[in-house]
């Protein structure tokens, strides 16, 4: 997904310049390389139950932070069936749907650590 929205920016011109030199669709990239790199570091630590939990939650969350902030670049052509983009889009809602929300997930890991209090 990164990769599509990466080359549609640099490709499409708006006003004579590509439209991966505003700011907004700058920091759409860069937050979905953050999340799918943070998911790919977690994914190393998945050693016992609590380590897979949350590898399992970074990498659903990436995923959804990537199809949301990739159809953002694309704009409108990113909402078609037209654009390769969907064929990665909904792969990802349906495990998401399947496997929990990564609220619950959440929730069971910070019940997992003890209080500090």
């Amino acid at each position: 997904m990164l990769a599509l929205a990466r080359t549609h920016a640099m490709d499409r011109t708006q006003f004579g310049k590509p439209v991966a030199g505003l700011q907004a669709v700058r920091h759409r990239l860069a937050e979905t390389l953050v999340a799918i790199e943070g998911a790919e570091a977690a994914l190393g630590l998945s050693d016992g139950d609590l380590r897979a939990m949350l590898a399992k939650a970074a990498a659903g969350q990436a995923a959804l932070t990537a199809a949301r902030h990739c159809r953002q670049v694309l704009g409108g052509i990113g909402f078609t069936a037209e654009h390769d983009l969907h064929r990665h889009v909904r792969p990802v809602l349906v495990p998401n749907g399947l496997l929990g929300a990564q609220g619950f997930g959440a929730l069971r890991l910070a019940s997992d650590f003890p209080s500090t209090t």
